[in-house]
């Protein structure tokens, strides 16, 4: 499976999907006041929607380019210590399997969300979102690869359905956001 295919699917990590949620305060100068070290409200209020098992159908580009029949599952669940939610992904993208693992969690500080990812095809991602607006997440993502070094990655989920599920696409760019190639579509189901 080439590069384009694995970080298409590896970006499904859909652990950022839709929720409302409340803002945290930020500390003011002068507050000599303890930090709060226990893991962010937000995180918590997003596992609870998005916790548990989800079915995957769509199209993934392949190795050869062309996009094909993808179907796969996600298992979502708070970890670290409640600090990450986890999402495993396992696929089949036409007769190839995949896999991948992300990480995202919530700093109340930027009031942004973080994510990195490994998959099955050695590439990496790591990037941050805004968070929820009219029920839709987009990231904003850098991918690494072994066989095609650093590129862009656009991630998007609409949660604006809910009969529907999740609805998520990827688009890559290989050169710095000039050009942009839409690489996977998927729609989940708990």
């Amino acid at each position: 499976m080439n590069t384009f295919s694995r970080v298409a699917i590896a970006l499904v990590g859909m652990t950022g999907v839709a929720v409302a949620q409340p803002k945290a305060d930020a500390p003011k100068p002068g507050d000599t006041k303890a930090p709060d070290m226990s893991p962010p409200a937000e995180l918590a209020t997003l596992a609870k929607s998005v916790a548990g098992t989800w079915h995957c159908k769509g199209q993934g580009m392949d190795h050869t380019q062309k996009m094909v029949d993808t179907s796969g599952t996600m298992t979502i669940k708070l970890d670290v210590n409640n600090w990450w939610l986890h999402g495993s992904f396992e696929s089949k993208m036409g007769k190839e399997s995949f896999k991948f693992e992300s990480f995202t969690t919530y700093n109340p500080g930027t009031k942004r969300w973080s994510r990195v990812m490994v998959e099955s095809g050695g590439n990496w991602a790591s990037g941050e979102s805004a968070g929820e607006k009219d029920h839709k997440v987009d990231w904003e993502l850098t991918t690494h690869s072994p066989m095609m070094g650093d590129a862009m990655f656009r991630d998007h989920e609409d949660m604006s359905d809910p009969k529907a599920g999740a609805k998520m696409w990827g688009e890559f760019s290989p050169d710095k956001g000039k050009s942009w190639v839409k690489v996977y579509e998927l729609a989940c189901k708990k």
